[in-house]
């Protein structure tokens, strides 16, 4: 999918902005429990590859069943997280202020489980996923934490949704 595909199909989302040179989006980004196992270098490279965008109330943010190529942080607001289930959508959780999604199309290269929109106007930190991947491989920490997030979330959706644990 292409960088600006998220995007809502109405177009309302803002255009990404780059987090590198606003300070106050790139100490989010830096301090986020995510990132601690970084060092100072990979942190900065993190930050001046991020970029940030902001959609309004009822904006997807990415769609279940497709493919990405980006990882998200919230920065401010609140989204939905649901499933398509029987012609309506279950909601598995929200994600607030320091929570990040995408994690499953990261670890496991499959299409988004989910789909995650806007509840108030909501602000995320986008970052390409082989920035991510690469720290990953890096800092093994990160990948735990990762991982640990994705068994966690997926474990919690079985419980909603009725179905067997992964």
């Amino acid at each position: 999918m292409a960088r600006g595909a998220y995007a809502s199909v109405a177009g309302m989302a803002s255009e990404a902005r780059e987090v590198w040179g606003d300070l106050a989006a790139s100490a989010f980004v830096e301090e986020n429990h995510l990132f601690r196992s970084l060092d100072d270098e990979a942190r900065r490279d993190l930050v001046k590859l991020s970029r940030h965008q902001t959609f309004s109330p009822g904006e997807r943010v990415i769609a279940f069943g497709q493919a990405g190529e980006e990882f998200f942080l919230v920065r401010d607001g609140l989204a939905r997280v649901t499933v398509p289930r029987g012609g309506g959508a279950v909601e598995l959780g929200t994600l607030e202020k320091g929570a990040f999604f995408g994690e499953f199309h990261l670890l496991t290269g499959d299409p988004h489980t989910a789909d995650v929109s806007a509840v108030t106007e909501l602000e995320v930190v986008r970052f390409p996923e082989p920035m991510i991947l690469a720290l990953c491989q890096r800092f093994p920490k990160m990948k735990k934490l990762l991982e640990s997030v994705m068994a966690a979330r997926q474990r919690a959706n079985a419980e909603r949704l009725g179905t067997p644990p992964p």
